[in-house]
């Protein structure tokens, strides 16, 4: 917070998530820039929600990437994926990976979940806008000024050197690229910074903000990064002059610590199939697969495992009586 109590900022480094991602989901250099800088602005927004409380934002665009899926909860676990991990593009005019071009046009979709008073569990509140540039974090700061009214700044981003395969080390450097089977890329700095405008803010606090924004034009978050600036760091250039003061430092939870995915809920999902089916899957399928998106864990069950749950089900039915 700025010492007047006129503008909130928050900072992040995610290089290491982001790279966890690269590395369970196999993504290529474009698909882990659009995945990671989604995945750092959602957790920027969903700093000090409460726990069960969660923003979530899909960019349904007609890009080759076929969607990117990122959502941050107030106990800063994320998840996300991308409909096309493998694709590339050629850098776009700035030379730089480009991350519009994966995402395209379409809708920017978002869904958070909010506890309100009285209520036991979250309520789900839905908008659809435009996404304008593909980017994004600028897709994203529209959409809060557009529909949640909160005026701000949002930056995001990540640097990738080249590909790694997924068990050895960092390859050569290049500006854009893809993967192969069994290479991903190789995420060596990640981060991003949210600042935001409380009600009546002060005139000399949003000009000396805007003073400040204007000088990191082109200083990245990701050269923030790379210079060895910690997330105090990066605040402390964005609130140069407003005599900040910091809240405890909170640590993000790893991808595959986020994830909900187990067994159950693969035995579960195929217990909502029709019994038809389940017996058609039985015979054909020695082993049945199931690849978690999020955190790309595999779960094989057998034909006799599903068989076992189809049996439960009938005696459950049965002893339901329908």
């Amino acid at each position: 917070m700025s010492a007047d109590g006129s503008i909130s900022a928050r900072a992040i480094v995610t290089t290491d998530l982001v790279s966890e991602a690269s590395r369970l989901q196999g993504l290529g250099q474009l698909a882990a820039a659009a995945l990671g800088r989604a995945l750092t602005c959602s957790l920027l927004i969903a700093e000090g929600l409460k726990d069960d409380e969660s923003f979530q934002v899909k960019f349904d665009g007609d890009g080759p990437l076929r969607g990117v899926t990122a959502m941050g909860n107030g106990k800063l676990e994320s998840r996300g994926f991308v409909g096309n991990p493998a694709v590339t593009l050629p850098p776009n005019a700035l030379g730089k990976i480009d991350v519009g071009g994966g995402v395209g046009k379409g809708a920017l979709n978002v869904l958070r979940t909010k506890m309100l008073p009285g209520e036991t569990s979250p309520s789900q509140y839905s908008s659809i806008t435009q996404i304008r540039s593909g980017e994004i974090p600028e897709d994203i700061n529209f959409y809060l000024l557009e529909s949640e009214q909160k005026e701000g700044a949002l930056a995001a981003g990540v640097y990738v050197q080249g590909t790694q395969a997924t068990d050895a080390g960092v390859g050569a450097e290049s500006a854009a690229g893809g993967t192969e089977p069994g290479v991903c890329a190789a995420v060596t700095a990640a981060g991003g910074w949210y600042v935001q405008l409380l009600p009546f803010a002060a005139e000399e606090s949003i000009e000396r903000l805007s003073t400040n924004l204007e000088a990191m034009k082109t200083y990245s978050p990701t050269s923030m990064v790379r210079d060895g600036l910690t997330a105090q760091g990066m605040l402390e250039r964005v609130l140069e002059g407003l005599e900040p003061q910091f809240s405890e430092l909170r640590t993000p939870k790893g991808l595959a610590e986020s994830c909900p995915c187990s067994e159950e809920r693969v035995l579960r999902t195929l217990s909502l199939l029709p019994k038809s089916e389940l017996a058609e899957i039985i015979k054909s399928n020695d082993v049945v697969e199931a690849k978690c998106e999020f955190c790309g864990t595999m779960y094989r069950k057998t034909a006799a495992d599903i068989e076992a749950e189809l049996d439960a089900r009938k005696e459950r039915d049965e002893r339901e009586g329908y």
